[in-house]
């Protein structure tokens, strides 16, 4: 009799020690965040990525989405992914605030087209991207398509560099952004994305430049009345992590975030080709005027921009530009 007690006592303990273990492995919960809209392109990608992690481990981890900017722009993401705040962020032009030599990837017309682009970052080139940023402390969980750049305003049609002299342009905080719009002749200037539709609307800026999937997701053919299709720039996004929690992640959800992570590839390139003869369809119906640049005028006005944009930048990245600009 004297012996029970303790067996009980012993039960129960193993009993609470397996409850908690399964507690533990049922409680990672991921943030996950990014500027765009609850129906863009980001969401699109951070919809797959969970989607895949949810089907291949069940409850052993759940990402948990905020969408619209309402954890902060990209670089706050950056800093919360420093401090841990934040699991997993999109990040797209400000991946230079980590990595200048990255602003290889946003000289004009680096690239040709969809084609050109997956073969670049699903290829040698891309796992040197994914190399560099984790030799930082960053873990590239995949890529993702943030889609070819055009320009909006609501003065005139935009066909050759020359119109848009004078033009107050929003850019993204980027540097190669603002000298590359005044190198065009534009009054460019940086602002966060969540304030701009308020920025167009009030007429502090006459345009700005984004993907076609952008212009469609934040409404801004109601505040614009030009679409001029220069694609001028390929924006890729980075799923992005703090490379210390990915590797305290079990080896299960780290590879599960992996091939979400492709999967979130997949998914916004599918999102942006679907969208492009849409939009032009829809901001049409939504009286802007469309029309095609003098992309040869463009791409003779961007040929000093790559000397300049690159002459500080490592020898390793004068490599990468030439990679990527013969890649087949």
């Amino acid at each position: 009799m004297k012996s029970s007690l303790p067996m009980r006592l012993f039960s129960a303990l193993a009993l609470g020690i397996g409850l908690t273990a399964t507690a533990t492995a049922a409680d990672i919960k991921l943030k996950a965040a990014t500027i765009g809209s609850q129906q863009g392109i980001q969401m699109a990608g951070l919809n797959a990525l969970s989607k895949h992690v949810a089907e291949t481990i069940g409850d052993s981890a759940k990402i948990n989405l905020f969408h619209s900017g309402s954890l902060g722009d990209q670089i706050s993401n950056i800093e919360s992914l420093d401090t841990r705040t934040l699991d997993i962020a999109t990040i797209e032009t400000p991946i230079t605030t980590i990595d200048e030599d990255m602003g290889i990837l946003s000289l004009p017309y680096l690239f040709r087209d969809r084609e050109h682009v997956d073969s670049v970052l699903n290829g040698e080139i891309g796992d040197a991207l994914k190399q560099r940023l984790q030799e930082q402390g960053y873990r590239v969980i995949g890529f993702y398509e943030g889609g070819f750049r055009h320009i909006t305003n609501d003065s005139r049609a935009i066909e050759t560099p020359d119109d848009l002299s004078g033009l107050r342009i929003r850019t993204p905080g980027s540097r190669q952004r603002v000298e590359m719009f005044n190198a065009y002749g534009a009054n460019a200037s940086p602002l966060p994305y969540p304030e701009l539709y308020s920025a167009l609307q009030t007429g502090v800026f006459d345009g700005q430049e984004n993907p076609l999937v952008e212009v469609e997701a934040s409404r801004f053919y109601e505040v614009q009345d030009y679409l001029s299709l220069s694609g001028h720039v390929y924006t890729v996004g980075f799923l992005l992590m703090n490379e210390d929690r990915f590797q305290e992640l079990p080896k299960e959800v780290q590879q599960a975030l992996l091939e979400g992570g492709d999967k979130a590839f997949e998914a916004t390139v599918a999102f942006g080709e679907q969208a492009d003869q849409r939009v032009i369809e829809l901001v049409k119906e939504n009286g802007m005027q469309v029309n095609e640049v003098d992309t040869d005028a463009f791409i003779d006005a961007s040929k000093p921009l790559w000397e300049s944009f690159t002459e500080d930048m490592s020898e390793e990245a004068h490599e990468l530009v030439q990679h990527i600009a013969n890649h087949s």
